[in-house]
């Protein structure tokens, strides 16, 4: 082939880069000195301005890709310049939301250790008064209580004799009265004596009686007799002695021992009359 008749090779994108910013020049030239100036004219300083960045300016831009060598000398293939210009000022701040919807209640978490005790609280104040109960059914009768009772008797006028029941015990008493009225008593224990009631089938002593007789001899028999819980009669007896001042009892046998208590025969019973005791053949 004749090397005349070749195809003069197209220009390497570098080539034409270069070509195209001659003829914006040229142009730009050719238009100021007409002195014509149009809509051309700002497209071509646009794109002069485009194409020249300053040299100390602050843009940056960035290196093109060997595969867009067929776009304009400062444009990108997707539009956008390859100079970053400077930064904007910083839009107005964006109004606030609304508050979005509470979200569903989460899964109760699990129970906490118990804590300490807390302090007992104030007492609180008294109750009302309840009603009054129904009244209870009597109660059995309880045991008979200790008797008392107390009896007198003067047949001398030397002194006076008592017989006294306190607490289940029965004492007899003996005053002067040759030393005047204020003489105290002198008592003796007759509870202490054998065979004093003390219960059972005799019975408790629950009344006293004492019986003097008038003498002109210095020892004076007395008869005390008591009566028990169950009706019995016992008796027993003591001898006052004048010859002391003040008079005395002695409620003791012979051989010093005291005289023990005795239960009377033929005890009362009902419907007994005089004549039947004596005839019941005792």
């Amino acid at each position: 082939m004749n090397p005349e008749s070749r195809t003069t090779p197209l220009l390497g994108p570098p080539g034409r880069d270069r070509f195209k910013r001659a003829g914006v020049v040229a142009s730009l030239a050719l238009v100021m000195a007409s002195g014509v100036v149009g809509p051309a004219t700002a497209t071509a300083g646009s794109v002069a301005d485009r194409a020249t960045p300053a040299p100390n300016g602050g843009d940056k831009c960035k290196p093109r890709p060997h595969h867009e060598h067929r776009a304009l000398p400062d444009e990108r293939a997707d539009g956008r310049n390859w100079c970053k210009g400077p930064t904007g000022p910083r839009g107005p701040k964006g109004v606030t939301g609304a508050t979005g919807a509470v979200g569903p209640v989460g899964r109760p978490g699990a129970t906490g250790p118990t804590g300490p005790q807390g302090e007992p609280g104030a007492t609180g104040a008294p109750g009302l008064l309840g009603a009054t109960g129904p009244q209870g059914q009597t109660g059995a009768t309880g045991a008979t209580g200790p008797c008392s009772g107390i009896d007198a008797a003067q047949e001398s006028p030397d002194f006076e004799v008592r017989i006294a029941l306190s607490g289940g015990r029965t004492f007899a008493g003996i005053r002067d009265q040759r030393t005047g009225e204020t003489q105290h008593f002198l008592w003796t224990n007759l509870s202490t004596h054998p065979d004093y009631p003390s219960g059972g089938a005799a019975g408790l002593p629950c009344g006293v009686s004492v019986n003097a007789h008038a003498r002109t001899t210095t020892l004076n028999r007395i008869k005390f007799d008591i009566v028990t819980t169950t009706g019995q009669i016992w008796e027993t007896s003591c001898v006052a002695l004048t010859t002391t001042h003040p008079a005395t009892l002695t409620c003791a046998d012979r051989t010093g021992h005291p005289k023990p208590w005795l239960l009377v025969a033929r005890q009362p019973a009902l419907d007994t009359a005089n004549f039947d005791a004596l005839n019941d053949g005792a």
